[in-house]
């Protein structure tokens, strides 16, 4: 005999409401974050440029990473400020994490003098300290994705 299956039942209404706060609290984390970082070393571009140039990733491509780097954190803080374009907010800052993980991590390997090129209060951690940050945000961007995608979900129906 073949059991039927049974259907997920909808989230609860708190259960959403609190997750709708919890998105908002990663969300503004986040912009804190990348609009603090992006400014901060656009402020100090000709240091960050001297510091990308001694990393023995983004040596080759200096200019371009120096503009990149901020860049980006500044268009995910756009894609994540307005609600049809947050997931992709999200999911940009989950692979950008990914990226900034192993980046350090790396560093802490090979290069561990090396100074950090983050701007802004990130760039007071040191390696070990930077690595849990980094860990951190790159959980809850994990969290805001599966929370947001639960959310529009919820929406829908």
């Amino acid at each position: 005999m073949r059991e039927k299956a049974v259907p997920l039942s909808p989230i609860p209404q708190r259960a959403q409401k609190f997750n709708k706060v919890i998105v908002e609290v990663i969300v503004g984390i986040l912009l804190i974050v990348w609009l603090h970082t992006s400014i901060s070393k656009l402020m100090d571009f000709s240091s960050l440029k001297i510091q990308m140039s001694q990393s023995p990733v983004f040596y080759k491509f200096t200019t371009l990473a120096a503009i990149a780097g901020p860049g980006l954190e500044i268009l995910l803080s756009i894609l994540l400020i307005f609600k049809r374009t947050r997931l992709l907010g999200f999911i940009g800052s989950f692979l950008l994490m990914v990226f900034f993980t192993w980046y350090v991590s790396y560093l802490m390997v090979t290069m561990p003098n090396l100074p950090c090129n983050c701007g802004g209060i990130v760039g007071w951690l040191n390696w070990p300290q930077h690595l849990a940050l980094n860990i951190f945000l790159t959980v809850i961007s994990a969290i805001g994705i599966v929370l947001y995608r639960q959310q529009v979900k919820a929406a829908k129906k």
